[in-house]
């Protein structure tokens, strides 16, 4: 049976909101992989949870193969939500398309997490179990982000996924668990100038970044397979490809990087940020970070670039394990 006809056909009826789906063949050996290839690839169906039913039955030479997708909402209610979502995608796509993939990338990532709070309680009640409250399994779609701007973690990177590929830009999704505890995870791979990276939306919103509130780190924004092992574990029915570039990595890009500490260096970067309303510094791990902060922070040498000293009188801060530094100036 080709896999592909399958494919088409249960899209196709799912797309239109088909509450069951009849095969009047044999595809039962292969339809429910095709299901969640399905959901994987196309996050924009966000009135299916994922979950379905289905069955084969035979008289005589006849075969016929029902599947069920679990849908929590009526027509009439679906037929509302897809004219809400369809336009909130439409918008955020033509607001966030720059002059290069890695704009329109960026651009994608701002917007989700300006759109989006996360959904602590819908979070509580899935880590409990609880899968027959409507509102909690929504917190999952790309709905939630894009239209009610709450969502869970999923639910960043559907609408990640959505908004992304709406603009031309490849991307797909990555199932896992946080080292740190071990609870379920989803993020993001794209691809930028052909080169994929993982992108976790979720961890870079300010709810997420240690130290003072309101700060993003950007510590996931199109990083490596090594970098993002660091704090994530992959599952094994997930098979992201091997991501080697640092090309579009947020702070390589910016040119906030710096290999090892030296006050010369990074007053020059420093300097070339400070009509921005944050201030970065990346270093390859949080021992030179802590160098960093020893002399800029603690030391108050930061107050020692001129340009500082005769504007600012105090500051905020931010690091975090990835390396990061984050500063804040206080106007006089």
């Amino acid at each position: 049976m080709d896999n592909e006809k399958i494919y088409d056909e249960l899209l196709g009826k799912l797309s239109q909101g088909a509450r069951e789906v009849v095969f009047d063949y044999d595809c039962s050996g292969e339809v429910l992989k095709i299901f969640a290839r399905i959901m994987e690839e196309h996050p924009e169906l966000f009135w299916l949870t994922g979950s379905c039913r289905y069955g084969k039955s035979v008289r005589g030479n006849e075969v016929r193969v029902q599947v069920v997708p679990e849908i929590m909402i009526d027509d009439e209610e679906l037929k509302r939500r897809r004219v809400k979502f369809d336009r909130a995608v439409e918008r955020m796509a033509a607001s966030c398309r720059g002059n290069s993939e890695f704009e329109t990338v960026l651009n994608i990532h701002e917007a989700i997490i300006d759109k989006t709070e996360y959904n602590f309680k819908s979070a509580g009640a899935l880590g409990a179990g609880v899968r027959n409250d409507e509102a909690a399994v929504r917190g999952m779609s790309a709905y939630a982000c894009l239209v009610d701007g709450c969502a869970v973690c999923s639910g960043y990177a559907k609408a990640f996924q959505t908004v992304a590929e709406k603009c031309g830009i490849r991307a797909a999704r990555v199932h896992g668990v946080k080292l740190d505890g071990g609870c379920p995870h989803e993020w993001n791979i794209v691809w930028v100038d052909g080169e994929p990276y993982h992108m976790d939306v979720t961890w870079d919103d300010p709810v997420f970044a240690g130290g003072v509130q309101g700060f993003r780190t950007y510590d996931y924004f199109c990083v490596t397979t090594e970098e993002i092992l660091k704090t994530h574990g992959i599952d094994a029915d997930s098979n992201p490809p091997l991501c080697t570039a640092r090309a579009a990595n947020y702070f390589v890009k910016k040119g906030y990087c710096l290999d090892s500490y030296s006050f010369d260096r990074a007053a020059a970067v420093i300097r070339r940020q400070l009509t921005g309303d944050t201030v970065y510094l990346k270093f390859p791990d949080r021992a030179r970070l802590d160098q960093a902060a020893e002399d800029l922070l603690k030391k108050q040498r930061v107050f020692e670039i001129t340009e500082i000293r005769e504007r600012y009188n105090a500051m905020q801060m931010s690091s975090t394990p990835n390396g990061t530094l984050a500063m804040r100036f206080v106007k006089k």
